[in-house]
């Protein structure tokens, strides 16, 4: 049984790497791991009155203080002020197309329904998240930091980042909590240069006129190629397993595949011991692009333990395998 074991996790993680979805996860544990962070729409002169600050720390309590995380704080004063942290991509595929999907959890202590100065904590500091092909740079503009791409203003999204939320946790939050951000009801379109290169900015615009103080304690970026859809004969070609969306997930993910013509289709998920979780799929399916919700139940309708988690397709004579993460 234990030989048997392993060769299931030999094929299981032999095709992880695909070139065409290529995912990126962060959680500060070594270092910066390649992120910045910096400040705009504000007066030049006026850095100390904002109380602008960015590091590497520790997430606070009452959360897990032995984990790390990016801490971005300011003090807006009247002129929405943008806090934002970016890096730079490397190694996808040279000017193409990509669906991104953007994940971002942070802690946060802004309540939901709740009255401020100029604006809500919660509901006043929009998240937004996006990606370009210059780096995002705040820009002398006047005697004022503007940025250099379109980021929109406050809830309304621009074309190079759009509106993914915002920072508020509850009606009743007190104390710093991980809340989840992303993207998936509508993924971000971007072209990389020539290099395969792209720059991912993630920040807040703020129409609350006091201090807000946000901990990043993981970031997931998933690249899906559109290349394997010919737009000009409008049919599939190839065979192709998304990372799911969002990515870490609570309470529900999304999952998709595609097929280029009529296979018998099994898609299960697996706990990192190699045992079944749930089928989803276990029948002959037509040509075409399906998705399917799990909402980290098990075949008996049971909640499952928050943890990673393998789901794997085999259809036809292909085999594509992804990992999840599970919080809660």
């Amino acid at each position: 049984m234990r030989n048997l074991k392993i060769i299931f996790f030999v094929v299981l993680f032999s095709s992880l790497s695909n070139t065409k979805s290529q995912t990126f996860m962060y959680d500060f544990s070594t270092g910066y791991e390649g992120w910045t962070g910096d400040f705009a729409d504000y007066p030049i002169t006026d850095s100390l009155f904002y109380e602008l600050t960015f590091y590497r720390t520790n997430l606070p309590l009452p959360l897990d203080t032995n984990k790390s995380s990016l801490l971005i704080s300011g003090n807006n004063h009247s002129d929405d002020l943008f806090m934002f942290i970016k890096r730079k991509i490397l190694g996808l595929l040279p000017n193409t197309t990509y669906g991104l999907m953007i994940s971002v959890v942070f802690a946060s202590n802004a309540p939901t329904n709740a009255v401020g100065v100029g604006g809500a904590p919660g509901e006043g500091v929009i998240v937004k998240a996006g990606a370009s092909t210059i780096e995002p740079l705040k820009i002398n503009t006047d005697g004022f930091f503007l940025m250099n791409i379109d980021k929109g203003n406050q809830i309304q999204p621009g074309s190079d980042m759009d509106t993914i939320g915002h920072v508020g946790v509850s009606d009743t939050t007190t104390v710093f909590t991980l809340i989840n951000r992303n993207n998936s009801n509508h993924l971000f379109t971007i072209t990389t240069d020539s290099n395969g290169e792209v720059w991912v900015c993630i920040g807040t615009d703020s129409g609350f006129e006091a201090t807000t103080t946000l901990y990043f304690d993981q970031i997931t970026l998933t690249f899906n190629s559109t290349t394997g859809i010919n737009d000009n004969k409008n049919y599939i070609t190839e065979y192709f397993l998304s990372q799911n969306y969002p990515n870490p997930f609570n309470p529900e993910t999304t999952i998709r595949f595609t097929i280029s013509e009529a296979s018998f289709v099994i898609l299960k998920i697996y706990n990192m011991l190699g045992q079944d979780v749930k089928t989803m799929v276990n029948r002959q399916k037509n040509a075409g692009t399906y998705s399917l919700l799990w909402k980290g139940d098990n075949d008996f309708g049971q909640k499952v333990a928050s943890g990673t988690y393998i789901y794997r397709i085999i259809a036809g004579q292909n085999i594509f395998t992804k990992k999840m993460i599970l919080l809660k």
